[in-house]
């Protein structure tokens, strides 16, 4: 089987150690590792059993039962919001349910200390179950699946395995933790910061923000600024959202959000969607709230914009925040 985990752990509390007293015995083996590390199934399998029910105590775990008939459980996942132990977070990938087809390396939730584990070191509660069944000690198992992983090691409250130090770290994290995964292929486990954000991402995003779908963006071939990684004779033209566009989705936000916040909701339903602004209309409102400085230059357009650029420019401007920071004055 796979390593449950997509970056480093530690095994510990071994399997049939005594649990409330000696009222029941422990069913595997806990695995101590950075809250957010991802969480992954060990092999092909359907997921049997979901809870994510958000804000209460059947949350967050899975059980997934494997074209072999063991079954593998994986609990305590995160029920946070990032960096915060409020219980209102979610830490098990939205669109699992029952039925689910899961592959092995594909992720299923993030470390946490969710259910009786609040409180303890964040760890992922991993239980094996044969055919019949039965729990069997994981140990030599998990063991030899570490010894053979080849995993990342993210940092602590990280949730994509390929992103470290990336500027849009903590932001992705709370997006994720309120429901919204962000992944760049079909394991769900890393984000690829460096590559072109697709008009579809930035629509989700806005559309998570918005709480309703955005007005569409057709995206533009453009090419990037460092062509290092195109292949040769490859123009190295991608289809994407620049500066601009991303501007003027974050000012569709906020304005959208100042109408209904404004309007009693009967003065709202049958209105038309505010319309999109122009680039020049998203630029003169970033500057009037404050979220683009004199120091920073027109809205570009004409680079596309990467991953992580377009996360943290987008949220940034939402809040009213300038992602770009002016450089201190020469003395």
């Amino acid at each position: 089987m796979a390593w449950p985990l997509g970056g480093v752990g530690q095994i510990g509390s071994p399997f049939g150690a005594d649990r409330d007293g000696g009222a029941r015995k422990h069913e595997g083996n806990d695995i101590a590792a950075p809250r957010l590390t991802p969480v992954v199934a060990v092999a092909d399998g359907v997921v049997s059993r979901v809870a994510q029910d958000r804000g209460t105590s059947n949350c967050c775990w899975a059980i997934v039962r494997h074209t072999d008939g063991w079954q593998s459980y994986y609990i305590h996942l995160n029920n946070d919001q990032y960096d915060t132990d409020d219980g209102l977070g979610i830490g098990l990938r939205t669109d699992l349910v029952e039925g689910s087809p899961v592959a092995r390396g594909e992720v299923i939730g993030w470390v946490g200390d969710s259910g009786n584990a609040e409180g303890t070191v964040p760890h992922l509660h991993f239980e094996l179950h044969n055919p019949d069944g039965l729990a069997v000690d994981p140990r030599p198992s998990l063991l030899t699946a570490q010894s053979a992983a080849v995993h990342a090691d993210p940092q602590p409250s990280w949730p994509y395995a390929d992103d470290d130090g990336s500027p849009a770290e903590a932001i992705i994290a709370l997006l994720l933790t309120q429901g919204l995964l962000l992944d760049c292929d079909e394991t769900g486990v890393d984000f690829c910061p460096d590559r072109i954000a697709e008009p579809e991402l930035t629509a989700v995003l806005a559309g998570h923000l918005a709480g309703k779908a955005p007005p569409e963006l057709e995206g533009q071939y453009l090419p990037l600024t460092d062509t290092s990684a195109c292949p040769p004779l490859d123009p190295c033209l991608f289809l994407g959202l620049t500066e601009a566009d991303v501007a003027r989705l974050a000012v569709w936000v906020r304005i959208d959000a100042l109408v209904s916040t404004l309007r009693p909701r009967s003065q709202t339903e049958g209105v038309p969607d505010v319309f999109l602004p122009t680039a020049e209309e998203a630029e003169a409102k970033l500057r009037e709230i404050g979220a683009r400085a004199a120091c920073n230059p027109t809205l570009e357009n004409d680079r596309v914009l990467t991953r992580a650029e377009t996360v943290v420019r987008l949220v940034s401007w939402i809040e009213g925040r300038n992602p770009e920071s002016c450089p201190p004055p020469v003395q």
